[in-house]
């Protein structure tokens, strides 16, 4: 019942869903654009260090390795979830959606508010996230290296399946009416392509 209003409502508002491949295009094309502002990010937590050592001539202080862990703590915590929740509230678009020309909306068609685009960002991401505070909290603690390998391992584990609930949740989108991912699912939102 709830479905088929739904439908009723999407057809009406003349909303077309977008195709798995699509989005899939537009999901790696998203990958290219944050890959290349990872590797700056990474070059300067990594140029930093060379600096300090001398180019290796001298140990790495601490302060050092802290250093290069708050520069990609900061890419992976704030400007990751900065890119897809202000392109998102901004235009409904990020660089790959524009470049596929679909647009993420609401099940009416309206565009996304913050919190609604907060929510769907942390459906993408918000796991990863977690994997990654707890293995800095981890080696923050300075544990002995037998119990820190151990507990390393735990978290690898624990990666390997959220990224299994990841890939789940974009495997939905070709048996889904509405072409929903997991994500979309939690946001209550949907792909499309604009008229």
């Amino acid at each position: 019942m709830v479905e088929q209003r739904v439908a009723n409502v999407s057809s009406q508002v003349g909303l077309r869903y977008a195709s798995f491949e699509t989005r899939l295009v537009a999901f790696v094309l998203d990958l290219i654009v944050l890959l290349a502002v990872f590797a700056l990010f990474f070059a300067v937590a990594f140029l930093q260090i060379l600096l300090r050592t001398d180019f290796g001539e001298t140990d790495t202080p601490d302060s050092a390795i802290w250093a290069a862990a708050i520069i990609l703590a900061t890419y992976w915590f704030l400007l990751l979830p900065l890119y897809f929740v202000g392109l998102w509230v901004w235009r409904g678009q990020t660089v790959g959606q524009m470049a596929m020309a679909i647009k993420v909306v609401r099940r009416d068609g309206c565009p996304m508010a913050l919190a609604r685009a907060a929510v769907r960002a942390g459906g993408l991401s918000l796991l990863p996230a977690i994997f990654v505070a707890s293995l800095l909290a981890l080696l923050a603690t300075g544990l002995a290296e037998d119990a820190l390998i151990g507990i390393i391992w735990v978290l690898v584990a624990t990666a390997l399946a959220l990224i299994v609930i990841q890939i789940a949740g974009f495997l939905m989108i070709p048996f889904d009416q509405q072409r929903q991912a997991l994500h979309d699912r939690l946001a209550d939102t949907l792909v499309v392509e604009p008229k």
